[in-house]
């Protein structure tokens, strides 16, 4: 980078000086003469001028010198005693006192042209420096990427090439590598700067100086920021370019480790898919594998199944159809495992549809593994915030037995998930008790008898029971629920209680109400999963 101090260094400027203003670290990245320059400044000019149409008044000098500065500028070299101005007016002085603006002086040796050639030739000679400098880097870094096994062994020698700190963090700025000293305050200054999206951004950061964030992407995924820190202050050109490319390198590397990492869970997922299974005690060699990978068979475990909700908020175990279902399917099950890692948890994962399924070591009491899923699934949502998935969770199994058993509870379970939350089978005590009985004609036989009828026509009366059943029977708020009059609600009430042949105030006909739209949930979803 070629700054107005490198320029008044060169031979063809010795006859140059400041009168005025003292940034002279603003970068010129070219030359141009003065006048008419006002419509199409860029930053960096550097304005040769004889004074020739700078309008006279004090005022206008003053407000030209502010939209130049505004423009970024980088300083304005005026010819000594011309014509035009003999010396430079106090206006543009005082204002470029103010601003910070070079003004400099060029004496009656000094040739403009010999001046823009000399500066015009060391532009070229330092962004040649730039560019050579830059791809010695790239090679560096690319040489480094091929032999790297973690992203620290691609940052430490980035950051030695660059003499500035370099560090790799996740969409939350959380470190993906050890962090240098001191960096903690950097990445919690960023956790609360808007710093998201595709775009290379420059953040200026109190008490530490510029941060230049560079996203990284793995794949088709957005993986994180690689972020470079000017304690000086001064994110250069060299950076930017050593950045990108560092950030691209980083994104290969993380896609690489991805592979494996997927390859590694394919081969547990066949373990563990016999685990649910309950094949794993009839398998002497499986059993070993999987007591290699750090399976107990004889510990306590609950499975956890997570299923992406759809637009109407419903979890449905269905059958992958595009690529985009099966990508969406895989960013859940790695948002899960990094979940995992990130507690402590052995993984241990399996697919199944367009669900991923976890068998989860129990922690001792009901409480604290509750707890412990609870933690699973908040750092799962805040590493895929934009994918909305439901959570059911089985009751604690034991070996080929207890552990098939849980999955099933959780299967049942996802009967009445809707929307992104987590359910307990252990807690759907109504649904638990319907489930589990033996006569299911008679459970055919109650959503007959009380639902079938109330379908007919458009299936108005069977929505108001429905909420009805939900609000507990509470006339004005199902009303409400429902965007209707009160006197329609009666109406359509006492229509129901003709078609069921008994009042809705009778404790017994509400109870098998109710009843009936959960034995609706148990057999759609049976029917569903036969299918």
């Amino acid at each position: 980078m070629l700054t107005v101090q490198d320029v008044l260094h060169l031979e063809a400027a010795r006859d140059v000086r400041v009168v005025s203003g003292t940034d002279l670290g603003r970068e010129v990245r070219w030359v141009h003469t003065w006048p008419e320059v006002l419509p199409w400044p860029h930053g960096g000019e550097l304005l040769l001028t004889t004074g020739y149409s700078w309008p006279t008044d004090a005022g206008e000098q003053r407000r030209i010198l502010r939209e130049l500065d505004h423009a970024g500028v980088a300083a304005i070299l005026f010819r000594a005693g011309g014509p035009f101005f003999p010396t430079i007016p106090p206006a543009i002085l005082q204002e470029s006192a103010a601003l910070g603006t070079p003004i400099l002086e060029a004496g009656e040796n000094v040739a403009f042209a010999d001046l823009m050639e000399a500066v015009n030739r060391e532009i070229i000679r330092s962004q040649y420096e730039v560019i050579e400098r830059s791809d010695r880097i790239h090679r560096a870094i690319t040489e480094t990427a091929l032999q790297a096994q973690t992203v620290a062994d691609i940052v430490g020698p980035l950051s030695e090439l660059l003499g500035k700190e370099v560090i790799i963090v996740d969409r939350s700025f959380r470190p993906r590598s050890a962090l240098p000293s001191g960096s903690e305050a950097v990445l919690a200054a960023l956790r609360s700067v808007p710093v998201r999206g595709d775009a290379t951004r420059r953040v200026a950061v109190d008490t530490v100086g510029e941060v230049a964030c560079f996203p990284v992407h793995i794949g088709r995924d957005p993986g994180g920021f690689l972020l470079i820190v000017a304690r000086d202050g001064t994110i250069t050109d060299l950076d930017l370019r050593a950045g990108e490319h560092g950030a691209v390198v980083v994104g290969l590397h993380l896609l690489r480790q991805q592979a494996l990492a997927e390859a590694e869970a394919r081969v547990r997922s066949t373990f563990v898919e016999a685990v649910l299974q309950g094949r794993l005690s009839g398998d002497s060699a499986l059993r070993e594998r999987a007591q290699l990978l750090g399976f107990d068979p004889n510990g306590e475990f609950v499975v956890v199944m997570a299923t992406p909700v759809d637009a109407s908020g419903v979890a449905t175990a269905r059958a992958l159809t595009s690529p985009d279902e099966f990508h969406r399917r895989s960013q859940l099950g790695r948002a899960l495992q990094g979940a995992l890692e990130a507690l402590g948890l052995p993984v241990f994962t399996a697919f199944s549809l367009n669900r991923v399924i976890l068998v989860v070591p129990a922690d001792g009491t009901d409480e604290r593994t509750r707890q412990r899923v609870r933690r699973l699934v908040e750092a799962a949502r805040a590493d895929l915030p934009a994918v909305p998935f439901a959570v059911t969770v089985g009751r604690p199994g034991r070996g080929d037995a207890g552990i098939p058993a849980s999955l099933r509870d959780a299967e049942v379970a996802s009967y009445v998930a809707h929307g992104a939350g987590v359910w307990f089978y252990a807690d759907l005590l109504v649904l638990r008790i319907l489930d589990s009985a033996a006569d299911r004609d008679a459970l055919r036989a109650l959503y007959a008898a009380v639902l079938v009828p109330l379908k007919t026509g458009r299936g108005t009366l069977y929505h108001t029971a429905r909420a009805l059943a939900a609000t507990g029977f509470r006339q004005r708020e199902t009303a409400r629920v429902l965007g209707i009059h009160w006197n329609t609600l009666r109406h359509r009430i006492a229509r129901i209680e003709t078609l069921l042949g008994a009042r809705l105030e009778d404790t017994d006909v509400r109870l098998r109400l109710q009843l009936a739209f959960e034995v609706e949930t148990i057999l759609d979803r049976a029917a569903a999963d036969r299918t």
